[in-house]
């Protein structure tokens, strides 16, 4: 009996060591999951960022293409109502020059980047 008090405490440190390193294998499947994970979700953000800055990239060209065209065919496509229409086109039929943009204050974009500009034609008479 005196033996078997004494392999007692010897037992259950066994079973608490057996207890940590059960811990110790099943943290260790976690941390390596964990890893797994956090490497896809690197993964995914460097495709991410890739893709944005395609976007950009291609977002960017395509303003520099528009300004080229504009500039190299000297026209312009301007947004505005049915009543600028007609006066526009009174304007080009007199053959009024244009003689100035002056950029509206406050004008609003709603996440457009459209702006509105006063364009001032010359009187032709």
């Amino acid at each position: 009996m005196n033996t078997q008090r004494r392999f007692l405490p010897e037992r259950i440190l066994h079973r608490i060591e057996d207890h940590i390193d059960e811990w110790r294998r099943r943290e260790g499947v976690r941390e390596a999951e964990l890893a797994e994970h956090r490497a896809k979700l690197w993964e995914e953000a460097a495709k991410r960022e890739k893709l944005l800055a395609e976007a950009i990239g291609e977002e960017e060209a395509r303003q520099t293409s528009v300004e080229d065209v504009v500039r190299r065919h000297r026209v312009v496509f301007v947004v505005h109502s049915g009543e600028a229409a007609e006066a526009l086109e009174t304007f080009a039929h007199e053959s009024s020059r244009l003689m100035n943009v002056i950029p509206g204050r406050n004008s609003r974009t709603n996440g457009t980047g459209v702006k509105g500009s006063w364009l001032i034609f010359e009187d032709p008479s």
